[in-house]
């Protein structure tokens, strides 16, 4: 395969009327998208995300076209545009700004330039000056007041705005370790993250990564070992980036998930091949998207918020350096990866077609969790009794005046959340019992028992939380 030669930018980023100027050199991708450097500046000046933005490049308006409520701006939609797209020399200047109110104006130049082959793992900060100022301290000029303020006793603002600040304000600090740290968990970018409805948002680990040589790893049994080595998710998933890498799979346009040719190639190849078909009556009603496909939906939720392939709508699903990594790690390595992924990175409501994004209560996990490590392994477990007291304790509720049917979509709720794809990660057995009154054909989950491997790889996951928390 013919590589192509890489671009990567070394842009300067100032913020204008700063005096002494404060500044940082930084080197990024052309393939990143304005979106992303947004959030790479936010990192790299030492912003908090909590305004407003804009780009203004040769004359236009770049940035969420949501916020242009009016149509006045004529904005461009920042998340579909790519650096490479709009800066073509080097010497180009264009304006970032944040907070329309305090109205922080940057000068981005364009230095160099640069064509490779080996791309960038991560956003890179070269060098900088200065202390990022204050949040909401009223543009430069009321930054200017603020130094003047703080340093001065006998100011009449001194004692407020010590306070204000938390009781100091260094404005010659630069940490270029911590902010080349935190570039190198950015990882896709909140914005980009919080554009996608698979993600959790306000969730502390998010971004967070995880050592792959966990300790939990080394007090495996041989069987257990073996429960990870024949695990369909991994295989399965497997399957998923070997046919993104191998074929161009372009998202669709309205939602980015896979299109249908793609959907029943991959689905075939799984270690159980899921149905692609209802059949109610003499009616047969044909998969019409991969969400219609939980398994394939699943394994992609993983593999995109995993960082193990990058696309969306009308964008080619490519394998990131990560998933081209992934293919080659241990079982127990692709494990952890992937429960960890589906433990802090994913909205777990996305498992229901009938929830919302925000339709579980906060803590959900974090309870789930607990009442699990409290199971002990190899004894069944009455689901609707589990049920049951995770409903109880998480406070969850249902708008009917039917109590039944709550208490049914509740389940249904537990089930698919946190029962089936614990299931798929081996955590867990299942144990289907048939409906009295509708017959064998009917099954509905009666039971469950965490397995061996399922206790340890949950007790690995609160250790993994607790010493990030």
């Amino acid at each position: 395969m013919v590589k192509h030669p890489v671009q990567i930018y070394q842009i300067k980023v100032t913020l204008r009327y700063s005096h002494p100027s404060i500044w940082r050199r930084i080197l990024v991708p052309g393939s990143t998208t304005l979106l992303k450097l947004h959030d790479i500046i936010q990192i790299v000046m030492g912003w908090e995300n909590a305004h407003l933005h804009m780009f203004r490049i040769a004359g236009f308006v770049h940035d969420d076209p949501m916020n242009d409520v009016y149509g006045e701006m004529g904005a461009a939609d920042e998340a579909n545009l790519k650096l490479s797209q709009l800066a073509h020399h080097e010497g180009q200047r264009f304006t970032y700004e944040y907070d329309f109110g305090d109205s922080w104006e940057h000068t981005l130049v364009v230095e160099k330039i640069m064509s490779g082959q080996e791309r960038l793992p991560h956003p890179i900060c070269l060098k900088g000056k200065h202390a990022c100022p204050p949040e909401d301290v009223g543009g430069v000029w009321g930054y200017k007041n603020f130094l003047r303020a703080i340093q001065d006793p006998e100011h009449e603002e001194h004692k407020d705005y010590l306070e204000w600040i938390g009781g100091e304000f260094d404005p010659n600090a630069f940490d270029l370790e911590a902010i080349n740290d935190h570039l190198r968990q950015m990882g896709r970018g909140w914005s980009t993250e919080y554009l996608d409805p698979w993600t959790v948002h306000d969730n502390l680990f998010i971004g967070k990564e995880y050592e792959l040589d966990s300790s939990w790893a080394y007090t495996l049994s041989k069987d257990q070992l073996d429960v990870v080595e024949d695990l369909p998710l991994c295989r399965d998933v497997i399957v998923l980036l070997t046919y993104l890498r191998d074929n161009r799979v372009t998202g669709t346009p309205s939602t980015g998930n896979l299109p249908l040719k793609a959907v029943n190639e991959i689905c075939a190849q799984f270690v159980n091949p899921p149905v692609l078909e209802t059949r109610i009556g003499e009616q047969v009603y044909p998969a019409r998207s991969e969400t219609d496909v939980w398994p394939l939906h699943f394994r992609h939720i993983l593999v995109s918020l995993g960082q193990l392939a990058t696309g969306g709508m009308g964008r080619r699903w490519k394998l990131t350096p990560r998933g081209e990594h992934f293919l080659t790690e241990t079982a127990l390595q692709q494990v952890w990866r992937l429960i960890m992924t589906w433990w802090i990175k994913v909205n777990w409501a996305i498992a229901v077609p009938y929830l919302d994004d925000e339709d579980l209560p906060d803590g959900y996990s974090r309870l789930a969790l607990e009442q699990l490590l409290d199971l002990p392994a190899r004894k069944p477990v009455a689901f609707e009794q589990f049920a049951n007291q995770m409903i109880k304790k998480a406070g969850m509720v249902w708008d009917s005046q039917n109590k039944d049917n709550a208490r049914r979509v509740l389940h249904g709720v537990i089930e698919r959340t946190l029962i089936n794809p614990l299931a798929d990660f081996g955590v867990l057995h299942k144990e289907y019992a048939p409906y009295e009154l509708l017959g064998e054909e009917f099954q509905h989950l009666s039971s469950f028992q965490i397995t061996p491997f399922g206790k340890d790889l949950l007790g690995a996951i609160n250790t993994a939380m607790e010493l990030e928390g």
